[in-house]
């Protein structure tokens, strides 16, 4: 299923968004507002007040804009070599 029909997949991004304290109890409402700024969710991370998910890069400042959210980062994937690699 292709959720940005048309759109390589490099045009899109994953990012880490966190919900203000305050509208902690009202997750479900952000991560609702989150899909309508054009949000794919992936996760919700009730416990630590985060929704993981996928949206076009230029969005990003929509999704900043979304009451009761605190922040928006792309999120960043780290790995070393396998042990045989010169490089570690």
């Amino acid at each position: 299923m292709d959720d940005f029909p048309g759109l390589p997949p490099q045009q899109t991004v994953t990012f880490i968004v966190t919900v203000q304290d305050a509208y902690l109890e009202r997750i479900k409402e952000v991560t609702k507002e989150l899909e309508t700024a054009g949000l794919k969710i992936d996760r919700v991370l009730d416990t630590l007040g985060q929704v993981v998910g996928h949206a076009k890069d230029s969005g990003r400042n929509q999704l900043a804009g979304v009451r009761g959210v605190e922040s928006v980062v792309p999120e960043r994937r780290l790995g070393i070599g396998p042990p045989e690699s010169d490089v570690q």
